[in-house]
This record gives structure tokens, sequence and C-alpha cells, in this order.
């Protein structure tokens, strides 16, 4: 959808990604997300509690006083049924993962989606790769059946190289969310060729 009124003209793949600070909770006035309710969790504070709670860390974009979206991550695992890694010698089927848990942006924005993903891959690439063992950051992309035409946020994931954790789930999926998975080394090998030049 095409950006109008206080985020014309933004180039959102340039802005400025920052983490949740107590100056910045009051934000959030006029903030209109497809979802509504990643509005509510905004304007009744959850994840400002959450993140006071250590369950996760979010960082935002503005631009002046406005909102134009957010994103949370948290410590994960992802599970499958079939030993993803057998051909590196890892028969493990259970791996350490950092989690999007919520990714919300205004729907007057453009791109501003794709940044912040993009940006989390990166942070998560650069910043916990070094410090802990992570393979994978994981997604439960939204599927919501509920509403014509269904909601399933699955192919925007898609296009960032994400994949199901269950391929042959079923739709409608049991939970209102299909598991997907990125899988980081061969980002972080690239990143290490890239270093080489």
């Amino acid at each position: 959808m095409a950006s109008s009124g206080k985020f014309d003209g933004v180039d959102f793949s340039q802005v400025n990604i920052e983490p949740l600070t107590p100056e910045l909770r009051q934000l959030g006035q006029g903030f209109r997300c497809v979802r509504g309710e990643f509005v509510t969790y905004w304007k009744q504070s959850r994840i400002q509690r959450e993140a006071d709670a250590y369950l996760c860390q979010c960082w935002l974009v503005r631009v002046e006083d406005a909102l134009a979206g957010y994103i949370t991550l948290l410590a994960d695992k992802l599970e499958v049924e079939d030993a993803l890694l057998i051909q590196e010698g890892v028969k493990y089927r259970t791996f350490p993962a950092v989690k999007i848990g919520l990714l919300a942006v205004d729907r007057r924005t453009k791109g501003l989606g794709v940044r912040l993903m993009e940006w989390a891959i990166d942070y998560v690439i650069t910043q916990v790769v070094p410090a802990i063992g992570v393979r994978f950051i994981t997604v439960d992309a939204l599927y919501d059946f509920d509403v014509d035409p269904a909601y399933d946020a699955s192919g925007f994931y898609e296009k960032l190289g994400f994949e199901f954790a269950d391929p042959t789930e079923s739709l409608p999926p049991a939970n209102p969310y299909r598991t997907m998975y990125l899988d980081l080394k061969p980002l972080m090998e690239e990143l290490a060729r890239e270093e080489l030049l």
C-alpha cells in the first residue's frame, strides 16, 4: 500500500532503527497497522512490559514523533522432524534460534517491514552469533482464516528466504500461525567471504 500523510517521501531503506527506551514509550498515537492487535499491544504497553521483564527486546523506527514500526527479538528453539543438518554430521532435531516475536509496521509505510527484517538478520549475525551458538532465526507467521481473504504472512517471510518447519502442515493450521525458519549459516559464510575481499 502506498504511503500517505506523515510518511510521504520517507525512504525506509535508510531509516535509523533504535532500541526501545523509556523516552520512546509515548510514541504510538496514530499508529495504523493492518493487524489491529499489534496496535493494541503497543498502546496497552504489552511490548514495554515484556521488554521490562527481559522476555524480549524491542527496536523501533520513528519519523519525528510518529511510530512507523517495531520488531521484537527473543530466544527460541527450532524443533523439526527431520535432522536438518545431517549432511554436516549433526543429528539434532532441536536447534538454538532467535525468534522474531512481533513485526508491526504502519500500513502507510512502504518497505519498512523488509528493512526491519534485514536489520534483524544482520543484527543476529553480527551481534548475537559471535557471542552464543545460534544457527536459525524463527518466526511464527500469522495465519488468520477468520478474515476474508485469509491473512497469511508466510509469503512475506518466504521472499526473505524463510522455510516452513513443517512443510506438510495442512491448512488451516492447528494454531493461528505457521512456524518458519531461516538458516543463518549461508549468510554468515557470505559475510566472511566479503570480509576477506
